[in-house]
């Protein structure tokens, strides 16, 4: 299990970020997106999500950032990072704001590569036109 990231976002950043502010971790792609730090200040809670299944070759935080390179519509900048679980027939579980959960289908293959080593090796890596991608932007946050 994992926590999105812009729900709640990084530790504060001591000297830099002003506690209880969780932060988007310094990352030039999070930046102008919403870290929500409190549940009421999420204004769509059924369309954003807070837990799902990580791929456990991929686990490094504890967060999952969704890349939101190409956010909302440009589909040949989408990018992979921190990958979604496949242990459910190639389907991930999630929980959202308002308290439902969900499984989702994956349906492009570059979201569920082989277990291990991923190649490239990489923070993230391009997947234009990933359909999946714009899947989790739209469950991730918003613009500022």
């Amino acid at each position: 299990m994992s926590m999105n990231l812009y729900v709640g976002g990084f530790a504060p950043v001591r000297g830099v970020d002003t506690p209880p502010n969780g932060t988007d971790g310094h990352w030039p792609w999070a930046a102008p997106f919403t870290i929500y730090t409190k549940l009421s200040k999420i204004n769509i809670p059924s369309k954003i999500f807070v837990f799902l299944d990580m791929r456990e070759d991929r686990v490094n935080w504890s967060n999952f950032m969704t890349m939101m390179n190409g956010y909302p519509n440009d589909p040949l900048q989408y990018h992979l990072g921190d990958l979604p679980g496949m242990y459910h027939a190639l389907a991930c579980g999630f929980s959202f704001a308002d308290g439902h959960s969900e499984i989702h289908k994956w349906r492009d293959r570059r979201t569920t590569p082989p277990m291990g080593p991923i190649n490239p090796d990489a923070p993230s890596f391009a997947s234009p036109r990933n359909v999946d991608v714009a899947w989790l932007q739209d469950a991730s946050t918003r613009p500022k």
